[in-house]
């Protein structure tokens, strides 16, 4: 069982997630379903995940992520947000530049 700063950390990894998804303006589907996906199966709470999710369903962007935090454990946040970005096989520039921030923000 993780503890709490394992849960904590897992629900800013997901922020980060949503923060590179919505990179191009909106969360699509595919993007959605990994993302909540991915928080189950860290035993994220649901109420938790479907909250995150809420405000980009609705078109809203995704608040920033606990940088600091992240920080903790940056190569697991950064190879998250790589994950996700190779998910559908395309590298969009925005996306290559918006990891190349993601990787210089938590180095730093």
């Amino acid at each position: 069982m993780e503890d709490d700063s394992s849960d904590t950390f897992n629900l800013e990894v997901l922020k980060l997630l949503l923060h590179v998804a919505w990179v191009d303006g909106a969360v699509d589907q595919q993007e959605s379903q990994m993302i909540l996906s991915l928080g189950r199966s860290w035993t994220v709470p649901e109420g938790a995940l479907q909250g995150l999710l809420e405000d980009v369903k609705e078109g809203k962007k995704p608040g920033e992520p606990d940088w600091a935090l992240l920080k903790t454990r940056a190569d697991d946040a950064v190879q998250a947000a790589r994950t996700l970005v190779l998910a559908d096989g395309k590298v969009k520039a925005d996306e290559s530049a918006l990891l190349k921030k993601i990787v210089a923000t938590l180095a730093s």
